[in-house]
Formats: structure tokens, sequence, C-alpha cells
């Protein structure tokens, strides 16, 4: 008479896996952050504050170094 309802458990993991993806995103954007060098944190502070030609000319002087 009565069918018995199913109900499924898998929306019960996603939030788990919305903290898990979170959290990886925040761990790469960290330790990115934190393996920056001096330079490179010099020129993405400076870079709202110069105009296009200086930021193009410190982009190749900083390509020009790594070589």
């Amino acid at each position: 008479m009565y069918r018995r309802v199913i109900l499924e458990s898998w929306h019960e993991i996603v939030p788990y896996i919305c903290f898990a993806l979170i959290a990886g995103a925040f761990l790469v954007i960290l330790i990115r952050a934190l393996r920056m060098k001096k330079p490179e944190i010099d020129h993405l502070s400076n870079m709202p504050l110069r105009d296009d030609f200086e930021l193009q000319s410190s982009l190749k002087n900083q390509s020009d170094e790594a070589k």
C-alpha cells in the first residue's frame, strides 16, 4: 500500500566538497604568495601607481634579468 521513500544522502557531502575546493584554492594562493620573490612583490605592489610605459619597461627588465 505505502511505498517506502528512499532518501539519497549525496546532498550531505556537498558542503564538504565545496569546503575542500575553497580551502584548496586558498592554500594554492597562500603558497604562491609566500614563494614570491622580492622583485615580483615590488612589481605587483607598484602596478596601480605606474603608467603603462613604465610597466612595460619594468617587465622587460625583469625578463632580461631572469635569463
